[in-house]
């Protein structure tokens, strides 16, 4: 992606952004350089077979991230800022609130194409250098860098039929996703796979203390830091984590077209499918 300007964001505040392509002499910050926003080392991880024993399935995941962001500090002097002013107003972001996390927002023009959210865990100032610069390490516990807003599919514009064929044309990187499901007649079992005959994989959900009832609202995330799965009834809820048939594959997305097999599809309705991009890097 061709990106034009970094936003440092503390506390939803913006405190500077910092423009890529043509640097304003005249501004706080002056970037001079950034490091870390590729995808350094992708690590594959073995976590299964298909279910006909014939192909490994793997979980390719990036190590933890550092994102290392040089800049100029470039006081108004004009309006009697120093340079210690201008770098404190940055050591303000380290921890301005409990969660002490930085956003690291990315646009290309006025658009944001993807964030990422670190802490700031390295803060190095060479003082006797005739160039006032700061460098800033981030670290972020998840590397994988996200579109910000979601991608919602309400029922009318979702693809009709069984598969469910859901496609992403702007991430780079594999991701879950949210799915609300209203269960119009009584089972016993809840099954996605990736096709109706000789599935490779299948996420099967048999609850221990239940069955899907009509009415209920099934809610299911895969979300590789949020993955739940429950039912709402009445306004109770109901957690079937417990009733994940053990091998199951949680369902995921991969750049471009995915299919998704409903067995239960006759006695179901889905509501709604909602997903954030995921990249690589940027």
């Amino acid at each position: 992606m061709r990106l034009s300007s970094v936003n440092l964001i503390a506390n939803d505040t913006e405190i500077t952004r910092l423009d890529l392509l043509r640097p304003n002499a005249s501004s706080q910050y002056v970037i001079k350089a950034m490091v870390g926003i590729d995808a350094d080392e992708i690590i594959p991880r073995f976590y299964g077979f298909s279910k006909d024993g014939q192909k490994r399935f793997y979980d390719l995941k990036l190590k933890q991230k550092e994102i290392v962001i040089r800049i100029v500090m470039n006081p108004r002097y004009k309006l009697n800022e120093s340079v210690s002013e201008v770098r404190d107003h940055i050591y303000k972001m380290v921890s301005s609130d409990r969660n002490g996390q930085l956003e690291l927002q990315f646009y290309a023009g006025a658009t944001v194409v993807s964030r990422i959210f670190g802490h700031i865990v390295k803060m190095e100032v060479p003082y006797f250098s005739n160039i006032s610069e700061l460098q800033i390490t981030v670290r972020c516990q998840d590397p994988m860098f996200r579109g910000i807003n979601p991608t919602i599919l309400e029922a009318d514009s979702l693809p009709p039929g069984n598969p469910l064929i859901l496609t992403d044309t702007s991430s780079t990187a594999p991701h879950g996703f949210k799915m609300e499901l209203l269960v119009t007649e009584g089972f016993s079992e809840f099954v996605i796979q990736d096709r109706e005959t000789n599935p490779e994989w299948d996420f099967r959900v048999i609850p221990l203390l239940t069955t899907f009832e009509e009415d209920d609202i099934i809610h299911i995330s895969s979300e590789f830091t949020d993955r739940t799965l429950y039912i709402l009834r009445d306004g109770n809820v109901f957690v079937l984590l417990d009733g994940v048939v053990p091998e199951s594959a949680w369902p995921i997305m991969f750049p471009g077209a995915n299919s998704f097999y409903l067995p239960q599809y006759d006695s179901l309705e889905i509501q709604k499918v909602s997903f954030n991009a995921a990249y690589w890097g940027v």
